[in-house]
């Protein structure tokens, strides 16, 4: 596995990769496939480590997988790189582009492009398939618990709206004081949640780096935008690229209840569109990493066969 900060559309960004590395090119026997992972907000590549090794056992070996972290939300270890003060890069409109910036920069001209998205990183996927130089690379798209409709109308979105965007401030605050606390101690105490709340330790490193205030602060930034602006489903987007598009939804969803499941049935019946049958989370990173890594793994292979 291999993890480094690139610059795209003029921030560092953090990029993991199991196979070749995003500027090696493609493979030296011809294999063309490549997988570009889209994770949901906070869009940080180390939750979805464990997601990356499941999946890329399933593939051929020649497959390299990528996941692209988000512009802003991994901050350099490294004194080469500074993020640059301009928040337009870091809202919905940006973090799109630069979406579309990685795929035009570091995908070959001419690989045979498998997109996954994760929540908001299907909704980014669908809207990068406007893009005429990128869509006609794409081989197949797989939207994992989408919120690609509106998300302010959900019970999460709503709960979000309702509690936690009216504490963000002060919720960034905390992470400040947090962040004043030996390493040792916030790695202690983040340890320990996990044991209360369920969550594995093997979140603690990513969790961690959520906790940066600077981070935080524009995780909720671009959560606040994504329940004004994910609101009607463009059907256009969806029937011109049915072919190309591979729906999962859960069956007990927050974000995205099962009824956003049946009326998508309904409207795109010609459209693959799955329910999960295994009661795997939204958030499946936390838990279900391997579950899903075997199942997405199954549908990819049969698209490159």
């Amino acid at each position: 596995m291999q993890r480094a900060m690139i610059m795209c559309n003029e921030v560092p960004t953090e990029v993991l990769t199991l196979g070749r590395w995003v500027e090696e090119g493609l493979a030296p026997d011809g294999k063309k496939d490549v997988i570009v992972i889209i994770p949901g907000n906070p869009g940080i590549p180390t939750f979805y480590e464990e997601f990356l090794k499941t999946l890329k056992s399933k593939l051929p070996p020649e497959t390299p997988v990528w996941i692209l972290g988000y512009a802003g939300f991994v901050q350099p270890a490294s004194d080469l790189f500074t993020m640059p003060n301009n928040k337009r890069l870091y809202d919905l409109r940006g973090q799109l582009d630069h979406k579309a910036e990685f795929l035009k920069k570091y995908v070959p001209k001419d690989a045979r492009l498998h997109l996954v998205g994760h929540s908001i990183g299907s909704w980014f996927i669908l809207n990068l398939l406007r893009d005429e130089e990128i869509v006609n690379r794409v081989i197949k798209c797989y939207l994992l618990f989408p919120t690609i409709e509106h998300m302010a109308d959900s019970p999460n979105g709503r709960f979000l709206i309702n509690v936690v965007l009216r504490v963000a401030a002060f919720i960034v605050f905390l992470a400040w004081i947090f962040s004043l606390f030996p390493s040792f101690l916030r790695n202690f105490l983040v340890t320990i949640f996990g044991l209360f709340y369920g969550y594995p330790r093997k979140s603690t490193p990513a969790i961690l780096q959520l906790l940066e205030p600077q981070v935080l602060r524009k995780v909720f930034a671009l959560a606040r935008q994504e329940m004004s602006v994910v609101k009607e489903l463009d059907n256009e987007m969806v029937t011109q690229n049915k072919k190309k598009l591979w729906f999962y939804y859960g069956a007990k969803d927050g974000w995205v209840p099962v009824s956003y499941y049946q009326n998508m049935r309904v409207k795109f019946p010609d459209v693959d569109i799955q329910l999960c049958k295994r009661n795997l989370y939204h958030s499946f990173v936390l838990k279900h990493s391997i579950e899903m890594g075997q199942i997405l793994g199954n549908v990819i292979n049969e698209n490159i066969s």
